[in-house]
């Protein structure tokens, strides 16, 4: 996300956004990331900052089958029928305001999996500084972000392959 009050770099395929969570406006790109159980990511796609988060996951829809975990941000029934035709199981967070019917000991894993896949993010945000891609065209734009998860996936192989959790970066090269 590059914050700026008024850029013209990527006219015309960026926007101004608004992130809930930093309580701040940007200009630029979202990232929507489709992570697995595990913490691996396995899909992504890069909208301007002003596309719904329900209209980029219908784009990646044919890669999922199951379970799908989104935030809050996914709630809305006509898209968790979309979700219920193609065979996916949405699930989210409740706002305060709505009653949860869910048995307590799902609720309780899909969290500890939510709080994963936030780890995930944390992780590429963090490590490999997914926001700052600092870049003038598309092409390069996509070419940062893909050599970025790709680092992020090797380090989970590795993990995979030293009998760690696959996103315990922590001492990865002693593992090694």
């Amino acid at each position: 996300m590059q914050q700026a009050p008024r850029s013209k770099v990527f006219k015309g395929e960026a926007d101004y956004g608004f992130c809930a969570s930093k309580k701040k406006h940007f200009y630029g790109f979202q990232g929507h990331l489709l992570v697995e159980a595990r913490g691996i990511p396995v899909g992504f796609t890069l909208t301007a900052a002003n596309i719904d988060e329900r209209d980029a996951a219908s784009d990646m829809m044919e890669i999922i089958a199951g379970l799908l975990l989104g935030d809050k941000e996914y709630i809305r029934p006509e898209f968790k029928n979309d979700c219920q035709e193609v065979g996916i199981d949405l699930q989210t967070p409740l706002r305060k305001n709505m009653k949860d019917e869910r048995p307590k000991s799902f609720v309780k894993l899909i969290m500890r999996v939510r709080r994963r896949i936030e780890t995930v993010i944390g992780q590429l945000e963090e490590r490999f500084e997914m926001e700052k891609c600092r870049c003038r065209d598309m092409w390069h734009m996509t070419s940062r972000i893909a050599r970025k998860l790709l680092a992020h996936n090797i380090g989970s192989y590795l993990n995979i392959s030293a009998g760690k959790a696959p996103i315990q970066f922590e001492n990865l090269i002693a593992a090694a």
